[in-house]
C-alpha cells in the first residue's frame, strides 16, 4: 500500500475539515460583518498556522499516539481507520450540520483498532478521556456564553452608545483567539494523522510534528472551506438565533477560552461544538425564547451518534481490510 496514497487521504481528511468545521467558523466569525469575508478567511490561514508553535503540539501527541498502540500499527490499519473516519463524516454533511471531526476520527480508529489489532490494543481510557473532554467542553463553553454575555449586557448598558459601538471592535481580538484555539486543537488531528503516517511509514522511528505538515494542513483546510464550507455557514448563520455583533463578540471570547485552556492541557475537544454552545448559551442570556431549539435538539443529535456511528463504520471497514489481507 502507497504511503502516497494514505497522506492523500489525510490531505481529503483536512479538506472536509475545512468544509465542515471551516464553515461553522465563517458562520460565527463573519456574521457580525465587523470583518469582511475575505479577511475572516485570512485571519483563519494565518492563525491556523501560528497555533502549533504558540500553543504546542500535545492535542497531535494525544490523537497520534494515545489511541492506538504506535509500535502496532501499519499502513492498512491508519488507512482504514482514515476511510472510516471520511465515510462518517460523509454520512453527517449529508444532514447539512456541522459535526464532531474528533468524535468520527476517534470512534473510527476504535472500531478499526479493535478489529484489526485486537480489543485490548485500543487505549480505551483515552478514548474515554478524549470523550469526556468534548462533552466537558460543550458544557463550559454553553456556561461561558451566558456568563460573559450577562456580563457584558450589564457593563455595556452603563456606557454611551458609541464607546459600546468602539468595543465591539475587540471582535479583531476575540476572532482571532477562536482561530488559534482551532490551530491548537482541531487542525491538530491532521497533523497527528501526518506524522502517524510518517511515523509509521519510517518504521515507528519517531512521532513528532513537522513545520512542513503544519503548511499541509492549513492548505487543505482553506480549500475545503472555499469549496463547500458556505453551505454549513448558511446552516448554521442565523438558524440558532439572528446573531448581532455583541453576540458574536461574546460568543468567540467564550470559545476561545475554553478551547485554548483545554489545548494547553492536551485535552482533544471540537471548536466547533464549543462554539455552537457558546452560541446557545449567548442566545439563552439575551432571548432564550428567540433560540431555535429545534435546531439546536438536531445539532445535538448529529453530536451524539457520530462516535458510535463511527465506531460502527471502523468495525465493518477494518473487517473488510482483513478479509482483503491486509493487515
Amino acid at each position: 500500500m502507497s504511503v502516497l496514497v494514505v497522506y492523500a487521504l489525510v490531505a481529503v481528511f483536512a479538506a472536509l475539515s475545512g468544509l465542515n468545521d471551516g464553515g461553522n467558523l465563517l458562520a460565527v466569525l463573519a456574521s457580525s460583518r465587523i470583518l469582511p469575508v475575505a479577511v475572516v478567511i485570512a485571519e483563519m490561514g494565518t492563525c491556523m498556522a501560528a497555533a502549533p508553535f504558540l500553543v504546542g503540539t500535545r492535542v497531535a501527541h494525544t490523537i497520534g499516539a494515545g489511541i492506538l498502540p504506535l509500535p502496532e500499527l501499519s499502513l492498512p490499519v491508519v488507512t482504514a481507520a482514515l476511510l472510516a473516519t471520511l465515510l462518517t463524516l460523509a454520512a453527517c454533511y449529508v444532514s447539512g450540520l456541522p459535526t464532531s471531526i474528533t468524535f468520527a476520527l476517534v470512534g473510527a480508529m476504535g472500531g478499526v483498532g479493535a478489529v484489526m489489532l485486537g480489543m485490548d490494543r485500543v487505549h480505551w481510557l483515552s478514548v474515554g478521556r478524549v470523550a469526556g473532554w468534548l462533552v466537558l467542553s460543550v458544557v463550559l463553553a454553553g456556561g461561558a456564553g451566558y456568563a460573559v454575555h450577562y456580563v457584558a449586557k450589564v457593563l455595556l448598558g452603563r456606557v454611551s452608545a458609541r464607546a459600546g459601538r468602539a468595543a465591539l471592535w475587540t471582535e479583531i481580538a476575540t476572532s482571532a483567539c477562536v482561530c488559534i484555539g482551532y490551530g491548537a486543537n482541531d487542525a491538530e488531528k491532521t497533523l497527528g494523522l501526518l506524522a502517524l503516517v510518517t511515523g509509521v511509514s519510517n518504521h515507528h522511528v519517531t512521532f513528532r510534528v513537522a513545520p512542513w505538515m503544519v503548511g499541509f494542513s492549513t492548505a487543505a483546510f482553506l480549500g475545503g472551506l472555499l469549496v463547500g464550507g458556505w453551505r454549513v455557514a448558511r446552516t448554521i448563520q442565523g438558524h440558532v438565533f439572528r446573531i448581532r455583533p455583541i453576540h458574536a463578540v461574546m460568543n468567540e471570547l467564550a470559545t476561545a477560552a475554553v478551547v485554548i485552556a483545554a489545548s494547553s492541557l492536551g485535552g482533544p475537544v471540537s471548536t466547533t461544538q464549543a462554539l455552537d454552545s457558546s452560541l446557545v448559551g449567548v442566545g439563552a442570556s439575551a432571548h432564550a425564547r428567540r433560540v431555535r431549539w429545534r435546531v439546536v435538539r438536531k445539532m445535538a443529535g448529529v453530536w451524539l451518534m457520530t462516535m458510535p456511528l463511527a465506531f460502527l463504520v471502523g468495525c465493518v471497514t477494518g473487517q473488510l481490510f482483513v478479509w482483503g489481507g491486509y493487515r
